[in-house]
């Protein structure tokens, strides 16, 4: 963020221009109350500025803080001090809620307001070095008190962007933990795969030759269902379980598809 003196140097705010604002002070005093007067009937007449602007007793200490802030436009001192009271002013606008166009449209009235007094009321000799003066401190205000807006769309952006990535590497370390649950879910159906594929092979051994065969290849089709997960899960990029396999698995017990059809089944 630039300084005030880097500020005043841009605008190429000297020493003369200061001369000059404090000797229009005399001429500017006495329409300060009637410029702080069209300033408030102004915004009372736009709805999105008149619902600030209810209470009766906040609006008079409005009214009077403006009329000072015009005065010290022609008194200064212009230093740090009168930097801080600027950006205070835009903070206060931007804690409020009023939109930074009110900003442009209050200063654009006083600006011709204090136009308007210099073409009427001051030396014609004197009065393009006023008219160059009033600018500057004008344009220096506004400077200003509209980067406290920018300041705040800043943070925001910041707080958005630093909330959009705490959601991102939750998220990630979220679904991470699932498949860490979803493998060790799949290895245990591995597990329980093979150990019905034992009881097959008792049941073959045993002379349960057709119920055992016909089992085992379902046990088998698992177990082979369960590994192709598992290496979908550790080697995403590798092989893909087609569906015409899981479609061939039926809902009871996970026989091959017509499998009950087969002699000797129950």
């Amino acid at each position: 963020m630039r300084t005030f003196q880097e500020i005043k140097a841009n605008y190429r705010f000297t020493d003369q221009d200061i001369e000059t604002l404090k000797g229009l002070l005399p001429v500017v005093s006495p329409h300060v109350e009637t410029i702080v007067s069209d300033f408030y009937s102004l915004l009372l007449s736009i709805p999105d500025t008149a619902k600030f602007l209810q209470n009766e007793a906040k609006l008079t200490w409005l009214r009077g803080q403006h009329e000072k802030w015009l005065l010290t436009l022609f008194q200064g001192p212009y230093d740090e001090g009168y930097f801080q009271r600027l950006q205070r002013i835009g903070y206060a606008h931007v804690r409020i809620g009023l939109s930074a166009h009110f900003v442009y449209v209050g200063m654009n009235l006083v600006r011709r307001h204090l136009h308007q007094i210099i073409e009427t009321e001051t030396d014609p000799r004197q009065r393009e070095a006023a008219c160059r003066a009033v600018e500057k401190i004008l344009d220096l205000n506004l400077d200003i008190i509209a980067r406290t807006y920018h300041e705040e769309e800043i943070r925001q952006v910041f707080l958005s962007q630093k909330l959009d990535s705490l959601l991102i590497r939750f998220s990630q370390r979220f679904t991470f933990g699932l498949n860490i649950l979803l493998v060790v879910g799949l290895l245990g159906l591995s597990l329980g795969a093979v150990g019905l594929i034992v009881q097959d092979v008792i049941h073959i051994a045993r002379g349960n030759l057709v119920h055992g065969l016909v089992s085992a290849m379902g046990s088998v089709l698992i177990l082979w269902v369960v590994i192709e997960l598992l290496d979908m899960e550790i080697d995403p990029p590798g092989r893909r379980l087609q569906a015409a396999a899981l479609c061939g698995v039926g809902p009871g017990g996970l026989y091959p598809q017509g499998a009950g059809d087969l002699p000797g089944l129950p």
